[in-house]
């Protein structure tokens, strides 16, 4: 295997039983964006190297299938970036009375909210969506902790 990375041991510990593959799906996520798609490189050098040292074709199979969707996925997560940067930089170019920013961002706090306490099945993505406003609150200099208690 090729040289480890700073997820190898954490990986090795959920891939000791299957049942833990749901748990690290969910810490692959929490994992910053743009190590995702290395996070998932390990993996499948992980699978080759088990591969390589038993014979078992599975192991195979899984590292050519998360082969197959890592550059796709890192050019995915890219683009996101690009798109929000160019979001910010546009954003940043308008000067905004800070009456109608704030109404704004109380507009998709609210939005946020009512996303996550009726509609459980969006619940991984709205909740990144209220990370995003509340780190961009908190950049603003407007967070209140009061103004998002229905869900923290």
């Amino acid at each position: 295997m090729n040289k480890p990375s700073k997820y190898t041991e954490e990986l090795l510990h959920f891939l000791e039983d299957e049942e833990n593959y749901p748990e690290m799906i969910d810490w692959i996520e929490e994992q910053p964006e743009l190590d995702q798609p290395d996070i998932l490189r390990e993996m499948k050098a992980i699978f080759k190297d088990r591969y390589l040292k038993t014979g078992e074709k599975d192991w195979l199979d899984k590292a050519n299938f998360i082969a197959n969707g890592i550059d796709d996925f890192e050019e995915e997560i890219l683009d996101q970036k690009l798109d929000k940067a160019l979001f910010m930089m546009q954003f940043g170019k308008l000067e905004l009375e800070l009456e109608k920013a704030i109404w704004f961002l109380n507009k998709i706090r609210i939005d946020i909210i009512k996303a996550i306490l009726s509609n459980p099945e969006n619940l991984r993505e709205v909740k990144k969506l209220a990370k995003l406003a509340i780190k961009f609150e908190k950049q603003t200099g407007i967070y209140d902790p009061a103004n998002w208690s229905a869900i923290l």
